[in-house]
């Protein structure tokens, strides 16, 4: 935890401001529930404060204490409706007790399978979990991480639980990246 902490913490540190709302995000937003929000690994919190302006009671959960002070700054500064939870993601258990939620955000990032394997558990019946990041293209264009790259269809038909409303493989201007769209089955 401590290495990946100070690792977010230097990115984190010095930066001022927020950049917009992911891409993938604003083009499924209508597909959202209302309600409470679950941001994973939310860094300086870009979508959590969108999303939170849009209405939704947002947790923002990173292992960057200082990605979560600006979430909360912003916050604050702009009345918002976000709590924050600093959580190294290897070890996710500690979210049972705040869900279930209507919605899971997870931006540009690969969660480890005991973190995925949640998923479903920390949904309400109808809940929605939207995922984008990096594919495998990226690894030739940047050098991403293969080991944090999504691959095609790789998460599909992954989860029992969960239905597919939307899968897409795409380039913005972050980079190319795989969108999935669940909603978690009334079972």
């Amino acid at each position: 935890m401590i290495a990946d902490q100070t690792k977010w913490n230097e990115r984190h540190a010095g930066r001022t401001g927020h950049h917009p709302a992911d891409t993938y995000l604003l083009k499924m937003q209508h597909h959202l529930k209302p309600g409470r929000l679950l941001d994973i690994a939310s860094g300086r919190g870009r979508n959590g404060l969108h999303l939170a302006k849009s209405g939704y009671d947002v947790l923002a959960v990173d292992i960057s204490n200082i990605g979560l002070e600006a979430i909360q700054d912003a916050a604050n500064l702009n009345n918002l409706n976000i709590k924050t939870l600093l959580l190294d993601l290897d070890h996710p258990q500690a979210l049972m007790s705040d869900g279930p939620f209507d919605n899971v955000i997870i931006i540009n990032f690969k969660p480890l399978k005991n973190l995925l394997d949640l998923m479903p558990d920390l949904l309400v019946a109808g809940g929605k979990l939207l995922w984008c990041s990096f594919n495998e293209l990226q690894i030739d264009v940047s050098g991403f991480n293969p080991d944090k790259a999504l691959y095609p269809a790789e998460f599909v038909s992954h989860f029992k639980k969960l239905n597919l409303i939307d899968y897409c493989r795409f380039e913005d201007a972050s980079g190319h990246r795989d969108g999935y769209l669940f909603e978690r089955n009334s079972v």
